[in-house]
């Protein structure tokens, strides 16, 4: 659950903007930038949220994998945002659902009755479903990730992750 509010958060800061005022209760944060790979291959478009240990009301630190696999971490609470993650102990997880290409083209898409529409959409769903996971279920859950480093001031972090050492 956690993750779906840090991803809500994170939209909401690059549809809105920032305050340049740091809230009262704003943590300490140092850079952070994430890598993630699986083998040589870097990953794109995985969503990478950390949280402190124990968790901290209404801070949330998020952002997404770019086409080289990196993440430039960014903590949130409410409308402020800053290039960071907190001081302290984190603990890393990992999320993206794999999904089938479409088979249809956008053209064919667009000419579909809203009952064909449906079908296809359903059956993309299906297929998906059969993908194996692209993530390990060991790095998607904040209980049982073994990603875990403590963050120090003034010691930017450089992270990189490789998830095929975690595939079983």
């Amino acid at each position: 659950m956690s993750r779906i509010f840090a991803a809500i958060l994170f939209a909401t800061l690059l549809l809105n903007g920032c305050k340049s005022n740091v809230p009262e209760g704003f943590p300490a944060i140092v850079p952070c930038t994430v890598t993630v790979t699986d083998s040589d291959k870097p990953l794109a478009d995985v969503f990478v949220v950390m949280e402190t240990v124990p968790p901290t009301a209404n801070i949330s630190s998020a952002a997404k994998t770019d086409a080289q696999g990196k993440a430039v971490m960014q903590t949130s609470q409410g409308n402020f945002s800053k290039e960071g993650v907190p001081v302290g102990k984190l603990v890393m997880t990992l999320a993206k659902t794999p999904g089938v290409e479409d088979w249809k083209s956008q053209d064919e898409l667009q000419k579909m009755t809203m009952e064909e529409s449906m079908a296809y959409f359903n059956e993309k769903a299906t297929r998906s479903a059969k993908l194996p996971a692209i993530i390990p279920k060991i790095l998607t859950d904040s209980k049982n990730s073994p990603l875990t480093k403590d963050a120090v001031a003034a010691s930017p972090i450089d992270w990189s992750v490789n998830v095929a050492e975690f595939k079983k």
